[in-house]
């Protein structure tokens, strides 16, 4: 059997100091079968959960345990038992702090191994600085032993000959003083040859170059034989000893539901609930008596009447102090609890929601409830739990950002100086991102045929494979929060952030399984839109509208969703989406939750059937007429989870839970699992006196859309936010617009966001310097375009303009210039108003502003200069005249196209109208939901390329008057137009649209001028 165990092993963890990822340590532990492995990161226990995972899928011990570097000593702290883990938490906050002392820890050792380092650190250098070890030393050697009784270990590592001689001495100190030794090497990678790796994740991190690219070492796995060359007999048992000595689970439980402030929550729970449903008045209505008494049993008996009341307590709060919650989010839509404390704004039974979908007896994991809140507003709920519940016991959640294949490419080409044509001659062959370096070798030939056809190459993705994997950078959850009674500090590592707050070290899943709640409180810009809106719109009407005052089952709604005017609206603006709205044409709130519940990859053909059953054009018939009362509203399809339980408790007899368990375990597709469940369906259904054939008949179609089924109660809540957007957007369209780009200035689609308002007959009006705000302004039939929004002008310096016109409009161009000196006026300033034409209300052409811009500058320099002769009453120099120039509309449009993404002011097209109709052109937005089109645009820019067979291609972007779109030209295409594919260059393109992964191209079949004066 082998005794030693690598103790000291560094991972990845200890972020771009480490080439092991926890695969490759599994790896090494298969290839030298150690009887044990032990995890001693740098100052942080991120990696414990996975390594410790690791090594019980190998049915090996382990021992977890950290670096720490205190007083220039490198000490590791390796975990014995329960006290020592809680031990180890406390020193992983001490070394948080700035001072680290043994003074402060010595509290803390308990239950703890300590191995002093010998290799490193103020060990080494002040061990071998004189030839006889000082007395001071030998003292300080001995009070760090004593903070560890008989678990303390001087650690030898050997990696050249020279340290073979320093380790004798090292033994010989330690015999003197009774010291024990253990074989200790830091270990950092897998083989002797990937010591490179070291080199290449420290270049990342300091942001240098390398040349070399091969490097030897030793703090590689070794097998025992050779570590038995290199340490005594006693150092390698002692690795075994040490690792026998620790007794650690790390999956024991030690999260703690919050127990909410109340003496009794369970009857609290019940006296919210009952108040709240005789206020709907249903406290005589004996289907939600009955629904209500069920739905607490369930939550009182598994424990979580404190939980409810919690993210009651938050959501109530936020509530009230104006923060947008959504109508609700995933299964807990379907628990009519959480209808009457107002988590959720849907009534479940209204909408045959079930309950078990989200909480029976017979689920194992925690509930769930998921919250969205508006995304400006998310963490002051967060800072309200820590207020309210204590900042120790809330903690955001830590995620890690690890090296992904194209990303390891990328590195690797920084550090070796690869030219950026070769990164992207292999990553645009990697087309799936789920395969790792390796998996696209082996499943892409075009991606093989390139790596093998030259070492170089081979070279290359050799390097990107050794830090491929590796964790890059811890993160936080974009959602997660976890929330526990006792303070958290003690039961897991956390990080304190600049604000002091809590970050855990682990991630969300390795949370839960240590009992800790988890909560999703989740940042919604939608909710933001609307709030922005409701405020406009209250504003401007004189109303008191509230999100809850928005209807959502309005006919205009679906004229309006049916029309394909959905930009902007959450769920349904998304080219996949389009099509379906065409295939469905929804025009009632059920045919907008089937509409979020279908259009999905897997039942997307389904929803085709269900618009021709609604519309009597397609015929079918129900199995049975149990199954008619379930899937009458969705036409016999079977189109959410919840149709599924329903199913097996009305067919075969199963509870609730049972057929809840049932659901999961189908969509899994498990060929035990399946076997198991149909014999259990087709029996209960046979007792309730179904034939066999028509319960197999009804299993199989259970079967086929099992992997296809929605979560109804998700469904229904995320379609009332889509149609509320619907009713604001109808009802109040200016204001919706105006909130709408207020969100998304630096969105993709802010240019189709104004396209579609011009389609709708409102005007964008450019910006203007005396009128313009930080915010879209209504103006009349339209919106004033705001002066944040111009690319390039920084906020602080609108600010300076809004104050500044406090003092009375800006008269002119050497006005503005002069009374904006000094408050982050400048000519690259200026120039952005200019080209933006916010400055054309003072009646002079772009091009003789820009011509007069140092002028103007000047001037205002001057006048400031002479600020003291103003104060006894000189006057101010007289305004210089203004040099003018002839003006150039079409540099004038592009810059204002650079300055705004999009042209305002006007547009060559609108000139060419009559060749624009001969050629039957149609408009770039109108073109995308087309096959075939002619379409004319001005060229913004284009790149070059070469195709497989060494011939040029293209891509060029065009823009009309409202939208731009991306044109492929192949080989042949481009050779026929290359002389007039210059920038500005107006083109009309005939060709096949093309659509992938959500972004719409065109395939140029001719390209042409619109006529030969193009520049004119």
């Amino acid at each position: 059997m082998n005794n030693f165990v690598p103790l000291h092993i560094i991972s990845g963890y200890s972020f771009l100091k480490s080439g092991l990822t926890i695969k490759k340590i599994s790896k090494a532990l298969k290839e030298n079968d150690y009887f044990a492995m032990g995890l001693t990161d740098n100052a942080v226990l991120y990696g414990l959960p996975e390594f410790a995972h690791m090594m019980e899928e190998n049915k090996k011990p382990y021992v977890l345990g950290m670096n720490i570097a205190i007083e220039d000593y490198r000490l590791s702290l390796l975990v014995q038992n329960e006290v020592g883990y809680r031990n180890l938490l406390k020193i992983l906050q001490i070394i948080q702090e700035e001072d680290v002392s043994f003074e402060k820890i010595k509290e803390f050792t308990i239950g703890l191994v300590g191995v002093l380092e010998t290799n490193h650190g103020a060990f080494k250098e002040e061990f071998f600085k004189e030839e006889k070890v000082s007395t001071t030393f030998s003292k300080k050697i001995a009070s760090i032993s004593r903070l560890f009784n008989d678990s303390f270990y001087l650690g030898i590592e050997v990696t050249s000959k020279e340290e073979i001689k320093e380790a004798k001495q090292i033994r010989l100190f330690a015999e003197e003083h009774t010291y024990s030794t253990v074989a200790f090497p830091r270990i950092r990678y897998l083989k002797k040859d990937d010591a490179i790796v070291i080199k290449i994740v420290e270049a990342i991190d300091q942001g240098i170059t390398l040349e070399e690219k091969n490097a030897i070492g030793q703090e590689y796995f070794m097998k025992e034989s050779d570590y038995a060359k290199i340490y005594t007999k006693e150092e390698i048992l002692n690795t075994k000893t040490i690792a026998e000595s620790c007794h650690f689970n790390l999956f024991e439980k030690r999260g703690n539901l919050l127990h909410y402030p109340v003496s009794d929550s369970k009857e609290h729970l019940k006296e919210l609930t009952f108040t709240a449903l005789k206020n709907i008045q249903k406290d005589n209505d004996e289907f939600y008596i009955n629904r209500l008494n069920y739905e607490l049993d369930v939550i009182n008996s598994m424990g979580y009447a404190d939980y409810f009341l919690l993210v009651q307590d938050y959501v109530s709060w936020a509530k009230k102090e104006g923060i947008l919650v959504g109508a609700g989010r995933g299964s807990a839509a379907g628990s009519l609890v959480s209808y009457l404390l107002d988590i959720t704004e849907i009534d479940p039974l209204k909408y045959d929601l079930l309950f078990e979908r989200f909480l029976n007896p017979d689920r194992k994991t925690m509930p769930d409830i998921d919250v969205d809140f508006m995304d400006t507003r998310r963490e002051d709920v967060i800072q309200y739990l820590r207020s309210r519940f204590g900042e120790h016991h809330i903690a955001t959640i830590g995620t890690f950002q690890t090296i992904q294949a194209k990303q390891a490419l990328r590195d690797i080409a920084r550090v070796y100086q690869y030219p950026e044509r070769h990164i992207v001659l292999l990553t645009k062959l990697m087309n799936n991102r789920d395969y790792s370096l390796g998996q696209t070798y082996r499943n892409n030939e075009k991606f093989k045929e390139i790596v093998d056809s030259d070492n170089y190459f081979k070279e290359f993705v050799s390097l990107a494979g050794k830090i491929e994997g590796l964790p890059r950078q811890a993160g936080q959850h974009a959602a997660g929060i976890i929330i526990n009674d006792s303070p958290l500090e003690n039961s897991i590592p956390v990080t304190i952030d600049y604000n002091d707050n809590l970050i855990s070290q682990y991630e969300a899943s390795y949370l839960e399984e240590q009992g800790f709640l988890k909560m999703d409180l989740l940042a919604l810009r939608n909710l933001t839109i609307v709030d922005n809106c409701l405020q406009l719109v209250n504003k401007n009407k004189h109303a008191n509208l509230t999100i809850k005052d928005i209807p959502y089952e309005e006919k205009e709604i679906f004229e309006l969703i049916s029309s394909g005017q959905n930009i902007g609206l959450f769920q349904i603006e998304t080219m996949t989406m389009q099509k379906g709205i065409k295939i469905l044409k929804p025009s009632n709130f059920n045919d907008i939750v089937a509409l979020l519940a279908l259009n999905r990859p897997g039942p997307m053909p389904y929803l085709k059937n269900y618009a021709l059953r609604r519309d009597g054009k397609e015929k079918f018939t129900y199995l049975s007429k149990d199954l008619e009362k379930i899937l009458s509203s969705t036409y016999g399809i079977i189109v959410y989870q919840e149709q599924i339980n329903q199913i097996a408790v009305s067919m075969a007899g199963f509870t609730p839970g049972e057929a809840d368990l049932f659901r999961r375990a189908i969509s899994k597709k498990d060929k035990d699992i399946l076997l198991s469940m149909a014999s259990k369906f087709i029996s209960g259904a046979k007792n309730k006196g179904y034939l066999e054939k028509v319960a197999q008949d009804v299993f199989k179609q259970i079967e086929t859309f099992a992997e296809y089924g929605f979560n109804k109660s998700h469904s229904v809540v995320y379609a009332v936010l889509t149609c509320r957007m619907a009713y604001l957007k109808y009802h109040y369209p200016l204001e919706f617009y105006a909130s709408l780009l207020k969100s998304s200035a630096s969105d993709t689609k802010f240019s189709e966001y104004i396209s579609e308002m011009k389609q709708r007959g409102l005007k964008i009006y450019q910006p203007s310097i005396n009128h313009s705000s930080k915010s879209f302004l209504l103006d009349e039939d339209g919106l004033l375009f705001p002066l944040s929004a111009i690319s390039g002008i920084h906020d602080a310096f609108v600010d300076e303009i809004l104050l500044e016109r406090e003092n009375g409009p800006f008269t002119d161009f050497f006005d503005l210039a002069s009374r904006m000196y000094g408050k982050g006026i400048s000519e690259s300033n200026m120039e952005k108003l200019i080209d933006s034409g916010a400055l054309d209300e003072f009646k002079v052409n772009r091009a003789s502003l820009r011509a007069n811009t140092r002028s103007a500058l000047q001037y205002a320099e001057i006048n400031h200069q002479n600020d003291d002769q103003l104060s006894i009453g000189i006057a101010l120099l007289p305004k210089p005249n203004m040099n003018l120039v002839e003006d150039d509309p079409l540099e004038n449009l592009d810059k204002e196209y650079v300055s705004l993404g999009i042209m305002l002011s006007d547009n060559p097209l609108r000139y060419k109208k009559d060749i624009l109709e001969e050629k039957k052109v149609i408009p770039i937005h109108e073109a995308k939901q087309g096959t075939y089109v002619t379409v004319a645009g001005i060229i913004k820019n284009k790149k070059i390329i070469r195709n497989k067979k060494g011939q040029n291609m293209a891509f060029v972007r065009i823009f009309d008057e409202d939208d731009e779109i991306e044109v492929t030209l192949f080989s042949e295409v481009y050779d026929k137009a290359v002389a007039f594919l210059d920038k500005n260059s107006i083109i009309i393109v005939k060709g096949r649209i093309n659509e992938r992964n959500e972004e719409i191209s065109l395939n140029a079949n001719e390209i042409e001028l619109l006529e030969e004066n193009h520049n004119g």
